[in-house]
């Protein structure tokens, strides 16, 4: 009976003859450096010694390398880094996790070779300096030694950050450490703290903090995360911080939740936010819902909804609703939908509400009121209108964001606009009148007009210029900005 077509790969290879894979291993190993290198490390399986060996001189030609990572290669360089980590993970710690540790801390403090050499731009460089952080914690797990030593050796570790990528070796020590060991390692920051604040007093104000002070606070912020206690967190920052700030409050608030201890979260939300309170305003109804009490918090998600009319808003207010309510207050929002001055904000809802008719009359007699630079909302509602056949709607979104591009001569959206420009002539040849819109051959005729000298738009149009717009963004020449 032949095996069904959807065996996984491992029963297959499991199934075929020794030889036939010791074959393919070697062909394999004679064409691709890295299986020939794996291959290498499997011999020395037996000798660990060796295998560190291996491993800290792959380390080791990386840090005394001069070389420069530019933008698009440091993410490549980045993810080489995180798959030598897990090399050693996975083939020498489980045999020596001491070499594995000692490994882990060259690396993380070796920091400075990686940052140094490369546009960390995108932050894989620093991921790969956290990875390294957290299989540090888990290879010390792994080895018989007593965890005050490992408590200081992480401190220190911890202390030679300079770039901000080592948070993982206390915001994860639970990995390393028992709760009575991260306490102790609490009272140590604590120390710190109090001693950083003794130093700064006369210097420290409202407005500048010094860094000594931070620096503490911060850790025994990591710390109350690997503890999941914000007590921790909130007594470190009034220290130096005794009225704290919006910014602090809603940290505050978020560690509580995190913790589920909304009633302790409550506290911290009694006060104004200021330029803060919209957030304010959104954690309390959070805090009042996980707290069962959603009288207090529906007249607040109502108000959040009648400010924003969107759809997110909308359905956090009737998501605890009684069901009985929940039609009188979709009648609501529909009657704020179609009195809200701003027709794509009031369309979008109506779709959401299923008034199909409604969302596409408030486009077409706001279609003059239509502003072409809200493209991350107006391309899903032209896919939307699509969707539910309402090809009137999406000729006006496509106006307003063809004539946009346009009239800013925005050279490098000018491939959108040619798109755009495609769908607005296959609306017209399906027949359908885009009244009270102007014709379709009016509005080609007016672009065509105000237009003409665009050469780099029209090429597009024409099919003579397919090439993407440069993902750099890159401007093509066109003659109006060259007038």
């Amino acid at each position: 009976m032949p095996k069904s077509s959807t065996e996984d790969l491992e029963s297959f290879l499991r199934r075929q003859d020794a030889g036939a894979l010791i074959e393919v291993l070697l062909e394999l190993a004679h064409d691709h450096e890295p299986v020939r290198a794996r291959l290498a490390r499997m011999q020395l399986a037996s000798r660990p010694d060796k295998l560190a060996a291996a491993f800290k001189k792959t380390l080791t030609s990386w840090k005394r390398s001069t070389r420069y990572y530019e933008y698009r290669e440091a993410s490549a360089f980045g993810r080489q880094l995180e798959d030598w980590l897990d090399q050693v993970a996975h083939e020498l710690q489980p045999m020596d996790p001491g070499a594995a540790v000692a490994l882990f801390e060259a690396f993380i403090e070796a920091d400075a070779a990686w940052f140094d050499r490369a546009d960390d731009s995108d932050g894989a460089i620093g991921n790969a300096v956290r990875s390294a952080c957290q299989h540090w914690l888990q290879a010390a797990a792994a080895c018989e030694t007593p965890a005050d030593v490992w408590a200081e050796r992480l401190f220190k570790l911890y202390d030679g950050d300079e770039y901000g990528a080592r948070e993982h070796l206390l915001r994860h020590a639970h990995l390393l450490l028992d709760e009575a060991a991260l306490r102790r390692l609490v009272a140590v920051g604590e120390s710190r703290l109090v001693e950083a604040l003794a130093k700064s007093a006369g210097v420290s104000t409202a407005s500048r903090v010094p860094y000594e002070v931070i620096s503490a606070a911060s850790a025994l912020s990591l710390l109350s995360e690997s503890l999941r206690d914000p007590d921790i967190r909130v007594r470190a920052t009034l220290q130096y911080s005794p009225n704290p700030n919006p910014l602090q409050r809603q940290d505050f608030v978020r560690a509580y939740m995190d913790a589920d201890r909304p009633a302790d979260a409550l506290a911290w939300l009694q006060e104004s936010w200021g330029h803060l309170e919209g957030s304010r305003q959104s954690l309390l109804s959070e805090v009042l819902e996980r707290l069962g009490r959603f009288e207090e918090s529906l007249p607040i998600r109502q108000r959040a909804f009648e400010e924003s009319l969107s759809v997110f808003d909308l359905e956090r207010w009737l998501e605890h609703m009684p069901l009985l309510s929940q039609p009188q207050a979709r009648d609501h929002a529909r009657q704020m939908a179609l009195d809200h001055e701003s027709p794509a904000p009031a369309a979008t809802l109506l779709l959401h509400l299923g008034e199909t008719e409604a969302a596409e009359s408030r486009l077409l007699t706001g279609a003059s009121l239509l502003d072409g630079r809200s493209y991350e909302s107006l391309v899903p509602l032209a896919k939307a209108l699509r969707s539910h056949d309402c090809p009137r709607g999406e000729a006006a979104i496509y106006r307003a964001l063809l004539m946009c591009i346009l009239d800013r001569a925005n050279s490098t959206a000018y491939g959108h606009a040619a798109r755009y420009w495609a769908r607005l002539d296959e609306i017209a040849a399906a027949g359908t009148s885009l009244e009270p819109l102007p014709p379709h051959e009016a509005f080609v005729g007016e672009i065509r007009t105000r237009h003409a000298r665009k050469t780099a738009f029209w090429a597009r149009v024409s099919g003579t210029r397919r090439v993407e717009p440069d993902a750099g963004g890159a401007a093509e020449a066109d003659e109006d900005l060259l007038a």
